[in-house]
């Protein structure tokens, strides 16, 4: 099983509605749940004040908080019991990956605080940066009929991408059994400087018989990989033409997905970025939920 040990990382906030359905989706997927809270550690001189007035600033801190997320687990009807929770302080993403190292999680879940658009910062550098899958969380997930699009990129034959792509789907199929979904699989096309093919220098008909070539490579990349992977019947495979930056952003839209399963790629030589041109470009446009898929051999550049 793909997901058995999952983190949430709450940062933080006090989101009791989250933890409901993070725990909701563990005890489906058979995975122990651990919720994580990251406080900034205050400045020496902040401690030493309130030392001098007898006053423990950091336990201050984590009873206010621990009594306002017991009330918020009450409220999402929420058994404390279902879960484990750590406390840390530090900077969250780092504190958060750290952990990962530690406890060797498989799925790491987080909430963007932006609700359009980029993710947030955190995100960001938990999709970077993080060992193991990170999922941001966004919207009203795991309620009702759950659509999960798995984004593969088929133009690229190499060993590499062809594993990514591989993991992508593997993975998209699990959330979707999990959630007793509807998966639906895309992939983009295109051709090589499609500009260029404009020129004299090409007929109507020779510029017709490239892109069809193109396209014909993609839907045979496609159907190998879901042969492969042995994607069910009931899964509904797309394939569009144009740029994956506008494409998968719209057709999510469309089709009301509730979460995108995508891979980031590595860029040998540059610690920490992970996630590439094309995907940072899809991420930017993307209004739900993200599951990043990390390639083979990919070391985070934060240590445990």
């Amino acid at each position: 099983m793909m997901f058995k040990n999952v983190l949430l990382d709450l940062g933080s906030t006090v989101d009791g509605r989250l933890v409901a359905h993070v725990a909701d989706f563990c005890r489906k997927a058979d995975a122990e749940l651990t919720v994580l809270n990251v406080f900034e550690e205050p400045s020496r001189s902040v401690s030493s004040y309130f030392s001098a007035h007898h006053k423990d600033l950091q336990n201050i801190i984590l009873e206010n908080y621990g009594e306002q997320l017991d009330n918020a687990l009450s409220d999402s009807g929420l058994d404390a019991q279902a879960f484990t929770r750590e406390v840390r302080w530090g900077k969250d993403f780092i504190e958060a990956i750290k952990l990962v190292h530690e406890r060797k999680f498989d799925l790491l879940i987080s909430a963007s605080q932006e609700n359009a658009g980029p993710p947030d910062s955190t995100a960001m550098h938990l999709m970077r940066k993080s060992p193991c899958p990170v999922w941001i969380h966004r919207g009203d997930l795991w309620k009702g009929a759950v659509r999960v699009l798995a984004a593969v990129n088929t133009s690229d034959t190499s060993d590499e991408n062809r594993r990514l792509n591989a993991k992508i789907i593997r993975h998209g199929m699990h959330v979707n059994n999990i959630l007793r979904g509807h998966l639906h699989i895309i992939s983009c096309w295109s051709g090589y400087m499609e500009s260029v093919l404009s020129s004299p220098r090409f007929s109507e008909q020779e510029k017709v018989d490239y892109l069809d070539f193109e396209q014909k490579q993609t839907e045979q990349e496609l159907a190998a990989l879901v042969k492969a992977e042995g994607v069910p019947d009931t899964a509904k495979t797309k394939i569009i033409h144009g740029s994956p930056a506008q494409v998968i952003p719209r057709y999510a839209a469309e089709q009301k997905m509730d979460v995108v399963v995508m891979g980031s790629v590595a860029r040998t030589g540059i610690p920490g970025l992970l996630v590439g041109n094309t995907a940072e470009k899809i991420v930017a446009n993307l209004d739900n939920s993200i599951l990043a898929i990390k390639p083979d051999g990919f070391v985070s550049p934060v240590s445990g």
